[in-house]
This record gives structure tokens, sequence and C-alpha cells, in this order.
């Protein structure tokens, strides 16, 4: 009896603890849907507008929560400020990218700036893409910015029905005259437009089984038809992106002067031991991200003017007080078209078009509160549910620009390129930051302006009369979002303001 009365006085505190620690554990287990014991959420987690599902959990679940693909943790972030302490203030261990077999490993031999681990290579590239990028550079591209945005006029005025093919012709053509040097043709704007939305369905968590069960990767070539896929797509790369830089070393030989992003590498290709293949993809990156996501942002311009009018009448109003018809708008009244700098926010923040940010990979294992987080852990910032967060943004699915009007604690003075992106947190955190926010903002700004000077952005009519609807959900798939084609019609303000563009 004295040895079971003892054996019973030391179990129970023993089991006591155990009990304790069981229940604390699961208090500080991250919240999450309930996930197969397999395969975790591999199969729940939509391929197609994962925003929108993430968007569901969040009310459920708040604005940390976790799901896994096959073992794998993904911590999903819907709250700025979490993000900016996670991937901003400890950057150092949350700034790496998850390894990714298809677009990573045999799509782009592991040197594509996207996905690119923190490390050498990383930094090395990221300081190419500043010195390119950085702000004061970006104010010496003003008259290009001009030059290019008065060709969308021109364009507008002769076709206006076809805004769906101009408007994504601005951007490419700004940036790939920056790039290497010389006028786009069209059929290297429609070869980069079919790479670049490959390779974001590629890199969408989901898209290749092989990326969720790396196993896979060791099933031979006859097994594996998805790993020459990715090698053409590959070699289809490399011949677009390859091409164009080789032409431009041909061409310094003739004009060592010349100035474009590609001949500054070619001169520093010693200096950083850089392979030519690794600034085939440098600029190759930089060509395709500055051509995506700034011509979305303006195709959700036009469909945001369309759907509200009103503001576009604002914003035209504003234009008129600044530049006349005879007059074209540049970038020296800036700051007097306050209302015309917080429309081009709220069209970022309105639909952002990279509802979901690029995953980070944590480095080592952290703690936050009272969380304990994997090393080895993806972590994706919920753009959309950022943009959409009823406590900072009330009405969000409102359009409303006069929401930007008023100053916010710590806001820049001004309205400048720098400004632009204040606010927004479709360009990241920390150190995986878009290095080319200044950039995109900026001439994304002067076009808008432009056509809202000299054009009119109407829904089209119906035979009774009525405004054909435009379905504001309908988009591309992947990890950015651009509208599918939908109705719209620009028409010119006067004739006056057609004679100024013509003969600009």
């Amino acid at each position: 009896m004295d040895f079971t009365l003892a054996l019973a006085g030391f179990a129970v505190p023993v089991l006591l603890v155990y009990w304790l620690n069981k229940r604390s554990s699961k208090s500080l287990e991250i919240p999450g849907p309930p996930a197969h014991p397999f395969v975790g959420h591999t199969f729940k987690v939509p391929t197609t507008k994962t925003w929108k599902y993430y968007e569901n959990l969040a009310h459920e679940y708040g604005p940390i929560m976790k799901l896994t693909l096959a073992g794998d943790d993904i911590l999903v972030l819907s709250d700025p400020a979490d993000a900016q302490e996670l991937l901003g203030r400890r950057s150092r261990i949350y700034s790496s990218r998850r390894p990714l077999i298809y677009a990573g490993k045999y799509q782009s031999n592991h040197m594509r700036f996207t996905l690119l681990p923190y490390g050498e290579s990383f930094r090395r590239q990221l300081g190419a893409f500043h010195q390119m990028l950085e702000p004061r550079a970006v104010g010496g591209y003003q008259t290009l910015q001009l030059t290019m945005s008065l060709r969308l006029l021109k364009d507008m005025a002769k076709a206006p029905t076809e805004f769906f093919k101009h408007i994504p012709r601005f951007p490419a053509s700004l940036v790939f005259a920056l790039s290497f040097g010389r006028e786009l043709k069209e059929h290297d704007l429609a070869e980069v437009q079919k790479i670049l939305a490959d390779f974001v369905f590629d890199i969408n968590p989901g898209a290749h089984l092989v990326d969720t069960f790396p196993m896979l990767d060791l099933l031979p070539d006859f097994l594996s038809p998805w790993r020459a896929e990715a090698r053409r797509k590959r070699v289809r790369e490399l011949a677009l992106y390859g091409g164009l830089c080789v032409d431009v070393k041909k061409r310094m030989e003739k004009d060592p002067e010349l100035e474009c992003f590609t001949a500054r590498l070619w001169d520093q290709q010693e200096k950083f031991k850089m392979p030519d293949e690794e600034i085939f993809y440098i600029v190759g990156t930089g060509f395709a991200s500055g051509t995506g996501t700034s011509a979305a942002t303006m195709l959700w311009f036009v469909m945001a003017m369309v759907l509200n009018p009103e503001a576009a009448k604002k914003a035209q109003a504003e234009i008129d007080t600044v530049f006349n018809a005879d007059t074209l708008p540049d970038f020296s009244r800036m700051k007097d078209l306050p209302y015309c700098f917080a429309l081009l926010k709220e069209v970022i923040r309105w639909s952002p078009v990279v509802p979901l940010s690029f995953p980070h990979y944590l480095d080592a294992e952290d703690e936050y509160k009272g969380y304990k987080i994997k090393k080895g852990t993806t972590v994706i910032s919920s753009l959309w549910n950022m943009h959409h967060n009823e406590k900072e943004f009330p009405n969000s699915y409102k359009f409303e620009p006069e929401r930007f009007m008023t100053k916010k604690p710590g806001q820049t003075d001004g309205m400048d390129n720098i400004a632009l992106g204040e606010g927004m947190y479709g360009f990241g955190f920390g150190r995986r930051e878009c290095p080319g926010q200044q950039m995109g903002t900026k001439s994304a700004w002067i076009a808008i302006v432009r056509l809202l000077w000299a054009f009119n952005i109407e829904a089209v009519l119906d035979s009774s009369g009525n405004s054909i609807p435009i379905d504001t959900e309908s988009c591309t798939e992947g990890l950015t979002c651009r509208p599918h084609a939908f109705p719209a019609n620009f028409v010119a303000r006067s004739a006056a303001h057609i004679e100024t563009i013509m003969s600009s």
C-alpha cells in the first residue's frame, strides 16, 4: 500500500506537468484549417485565385495562419505589421527562397533573381538592379518616360479600341529601351509576354508536384516529362534574352559610349565575376518584371475609371486647372495634382497586381507572438488581405482615392516618385522589396495623367443603351493578377487635345 501511494504521489505530478505542457503547446499552435495526415493541404489549396482562398481562411483563422504542403509549413500573413516585423526587421533569416526544382533548377539554372536564395549571388544581382533603378537614377529617365507615354497617346488616338494592345506596350517599350538601348519590336513583346505568363504559373505553389514532392526529381527522364518541358522553356528564354544581350555587346564594339542597363553589366562583368548566362537572366528578369506588373496596374486603372466615372471626372478637373488642351502634362507640376497622386495609389490598393507575395523562406527556427515557426517554413504575405483590411481601408472594395488625400503619420511630405509607393504593401517587404517600384509608379503616373487629360474613359453600351457589365474578378491566374479583356471606350476630350498630341 505504501509503495502504491508513493507511486501515485510521484505519477500524479508528472502527469499533471505533462498535461499542462501539452495544453500549453496546443494553445501556441499556429491556427489553420485541418490538414490531411499525409499530404496536408496539398489538394485543398487552389492553384487559381489562391488569394481569395486565403482571404476566406483569414476571416476564420486570423491574420497569422499555417498550412502544410506534404509536410512543409506555409505561414500566411495578412497583417502588414506582422510582415514588417518578420520580413523586415528580422529579414536576416526571412529573406531566402525555397528551392524550386521545376522553375529554379531546370527552367532557370539557379540564376533567376526572383528565385535566388539569400546569399552572394542574390546580393550581386540586387546591386545590379539598384544601380539601374535607384531613386536618383529614376529622375534621369524622365525624357524617355515622356517620349513613350506620348507614343501611347498617339496609338490611342489612332486606334482607341485596341487599348489592350497599346497599354502593355508602353511599359514594355520603356523598360526595353532602358535595358537594351533600342526600340522594342512586336515579336519581342509577344515572346516576353509568353515567357512571363509561363513563369508566373510555374512558380505558383502547387503548380508542379515535383516542388511539393522533391523525391520525384529522382525519377529518370522518361518518367519525368515535366523536366524536358522546363528545359525547353529555359532554352526559349535564353534564346530571347541571350540574343538581345549579345546584340548589345556587338553594338558596344562600334559605339563604346552606348548607354543602357545591359551595356553597364557587360562593362562590369569581370569586376563582379558574372558569367554570360547570369547577365542574360539579370536583364531578362528586369525586363519581364517591369513589363508585366506595370501593364497590369494600368489595365486595372482603365477598369476602375469605367466603373467609377466620378473619380475620373475629379481627376480631369484637377488636371485641367494645371494643363490646358494645348499643353501636354509632364512632371513639372506633379505636386499640383494631389488627387491624381491619390488615384494611382488607390488603383494599386484596390486591385494589387501581386495579390500574394513571392514566398520567403525561413533559414532558422524563430518565435513570434508565442508561436514557434520552424526552420524551412515558407512565408507568404497576403497582400490582397492587407489592401482589403477594413480597419485600415474602410469599405475596402470601394474605389475611393480620397482615402489617400489625408496624410498619415510618418508619410513623406510632398508628392514625388518615392511617395507614390508609400503606404502600399504590394512592393514586398525587407530585403526582397521590389527594387523597381519608384520607376514603375512614376511611369504609371505620367501615363494615367496623360490618358485622363486626353480621353474620357467610358463604359461600352449595348443595343438598349445600357452599360455592358464588367466582371472585376475575371483575371489571370498565378502569383500576378491582370484583368482579362473587358469593354471600354476612349473618347477624345476635344479636337484640340488630339491636335496637341499629334503635333508634339
